[in-house]
């Protein structure tokens, strides 16, 4: 698979935190060996040191501000300054994982402060302007990441644009059609509307190769960009499990649908699933079944 290029929060590598520590999460570091990581850490590059005077975000004025509580220093043209400076950076990354909590980084987790008390949460600076400005960019914290669906949805958007990337560099209209037939589940996952335009889209004649690189890869990434549901993946499931039903006795297609029953009433996991799923493709042939990324859409060693 090819690695994504992923922009970290710099304290998950380095003690460049406001303490001076460095941030150690299991599952940042089990991510590492896949990715090409780019680190950031707003906070150091508008120049505070190692360690500094704690920042919070305050609300002034229906305002935001990146404030300094102990110097009292207003840092937030700084702040705005360095975001700005490296959007460039951002049009080239297929995924952002950055440090919960933090007034520069942290998604929907940060506290927001008004008179000195909380008032409820925010997004830091930086991720806020992503949000804003970068809606396609998986962007995730390493808070949300504890949660098993944010993280295998986190993997399955970074790896997707990671491989479309890859994809553009050796593009031509069979190669299209090849990637969007090993993507239709996974497509058919997330976003089944989008997933029918995406197909008539690749069957279209009427417009240049070029112009249907570009559609097609914005409506690829708006589909992914859907969290599938567990009636979703259900659906899929059972839509795969036709392939294999009429070669089973009637014990082994029991067995599958009370498995798929289980995974409904949430007894089992996915996970377990996908390998029997991948089992039953080996021993059926089922070829384009084993083509589907939606079987393994990330390194196994990810596995949510």
């Amino acid at each position: 698979m090819i690695k994504p290029k992923v922009l970290l929060s710099r304290c998950f590598n380095e003690a460049v935190r406001y303490n001076g520590g460095k941030v150690q999460d299991e599952r940042v570091e089990r991510l590492k060996p896949f990715i090409e990581p780019i680190y950031v850490c707003p906070e150091v590059e508008i120049g505070l040191g190692i360690p500094r005077p704690r920042i919070i975000v305050i609300k002034e004025n229906e305002q935001k501000k990146f404030f300094q509580v102990d110097t009292r220093k207003d840092l937030t043209k700084e702040i705005l300054d360095f975001i700005q400076k490296i959007q460039p950076l951002l049009r080239d990354i297929d995924g952002i994982l950055l440090k919960s909590k933090s007034p520069s980084c942290g998604v929907g987790s940060t506290n927001l402060y008004y008179k000195g008390s909380i008032i409820g949460k925010t997004s830091g600076f930086l991720a806020e302007s992503i949000k804003l400005n970068f809606p396609e960019i998986p962007l995730e914290d390493e808070g949300r990441l504890k949660d098993p669906e944010i993280y295998y949805h986190f993997l399955i958007r970074i790896f997707a644009l990671a491989d479309w990337r890859a994809f553009l560099k050796k593009a031509s209209p069979a190669e299209l059609i090849s990637f969007h037939s090993a993507y239709k589940f996974l497509l058919k996952t997330c976003n089944e509307e989008l997933l029918k335009h995406l197909g008539r889209l690749v069957a279209r004649s009427d417009l240049s190769f070029d112009e249907k690189l570009s559609l097609y890869g914005s409506l690829f990434i708006k589909a992914l960009s859907k969290k599938p549901t567990r009636a979703k993946h259900l659906n899929t499931l059972y839509h795969m499990a036709g392939y294999f039903t009429k070669k089973m006795n009637p014990k082994e297609k029991r067995h599958l649908l009370n498995l798929l029953e289980r995974y409904r009433r949430n007894k089992i996991e996915l996970r377990t699933l996908l390998e029997l799923f991948k089992n039953l493709a080996f021993r059926f042939e089922e070829n384009y079944l084993l083509s589907q990324k939606y079987l393994q859409p990330f390194p196994e060693e990810l596995d949510f």
